[in-house]
């Protein structure tokens, strides 16, 4: 009897911790939480409404029509570090990346890696697979805000909607030590990315971004992106750790 007693005791007193023992995490913040099905229904519609995006798309090089090249107005402190990336890729010494070390690029670059993306349609929500680290990006559509709080990751908390064939992407919680895009210039922690993702031709895409950064641009940095659909191409598995030939020590990119 006392055995018995002793093991329900434990297993009350298991069930009681287990919130801290076991790891659970805390719920997220209302303002997550998905919508009711008919905010769903109004935020997105019926997947049969949706363009067909099915297929491998591959990132266009070069500029692109309608959109003259834009530079970005950096603040001060981050002219100065241009001019330090500058001087350093003239001197064919490019600053290090932490890509070296097989860590993902992170947004906005991941979307212009020289590696194609796939999307994938489910209710409320669309999934861009990279093929470059293999990364993933998960766009709710389904109505919900921003989390309160935002842990900062790579890719960021993307919600979205449609207008019309468009989709909108609004990505916030972008990690600080990712690049922006522009010489290695690294973004700051509250960098603001929107994507207006739209199909131009049969198999033609444009990804237009506006980059809001405080910490590192005046004003907004526009720039676009185009990519060319292969329907029957299949993504291959990239595994950056194998047979990885560079790696950073000391600031400097160094071979094994």
């Amino acid at each position: 009897m006392k055995k018995v007693l002793v093991g329900v005791t434990s297993v009350v007193i298991f069930v009681a911790f287990c919130p801290f023992l076991c790891g659970a995490q805390t719920p997220p913040p209302t303002d997550n939480v998905a919508p009711s099905a008919a905010q769903r229904a109004a935020a997105y519609g019926s997947l049969a409404k949706l363009p067909d995006w099915a297929g491998i798309w591959v990132l266009d090089f070069g500029p692109v029509p309608g959109h003259p090249e834009e530079k970005p107005v950096l603040t001060p402190a981050a002219e100065a570090q241009l001019k330090i990336n500058l001087a350093d890729e003239a001197k064919n010494e490019p600053p290090p990346s932490e890509s070296a070390n097989c860590l993902p690029p992170g947004m906005p670059t991941i979307m212009f890696q020289p590696y194609d993306v796939e999307f994938l349609f489910t209710p409320g929500r669309v999934t861009i697979i990279q093929e470059a680290y293999m990364q993933v990006r998960r766009v709710f559509t389904d109505g919900r805000g921003h989390p309160a709080h935002v842990d900062p990751t790579f890719n960021g908390d993307s919600i979205g909607h449609w207008e019309g064939d468009t989709l909108v992407i609004d990505t916030v919680g972008l990690g600080h030590r990712t690049p922006l895009g522009y010489h290695e210039l690294m973004h700051g922690p509250h960098l603001h990315v929107i994507e207006r993702i739209h199909q131009t031709g049969p198999d033609k895409m444009e990804d237009d971004m506006t980059l809001i950064d405080p910490d590192v641009l005046v004003k907004p940095w526009h720039e676009a992106h185009t990519f060319t659909r292969h329907r029957n191409w299949q993504q291959l598995e990239y595994i950056c750790e194998e047979n990885n030939r560079n790696q950073i020590e000391n600031g400097q990119i160094k071979p094994f």
